[in-house]
């Protein structure tokens, strides 16, 4: 009864630091759908990286976001 995944789709989403409002920081999140299963941890970082050269509120962080089937390969 081995348990095995699939992934189904697989995200980035860059967390950007847009200033401070009102004394409090402000945050946004961008997210990008449909990258490549077997993209790199490395590849999915520069790539945020360069996008985020182009914008001006500064990133502050990425997030690689998998969504995978689980299911029982025994049976």
């Amino acid at each position: 009864m081995a348990i095995t995944s699939d992934v189904l789709a697989t995200k980035m989403v860059t967390r950007l630091n847009c200033g401070l409002v009102n004394g409090k920081e402000v945050f946004k999140t961008k997210t990008y759908s449909n990258l490549k299963a077997d993209a790199t941890i490395d590849s999915i970082h520069a790539i945020a990286t360069t996008i985020c050269s182009l914008q001006v509120p500064t990133l502050e962080e990425v997030q690689r976001t998998q969504t995978s089937l689980l299911f029982n390969d025994g049976q």
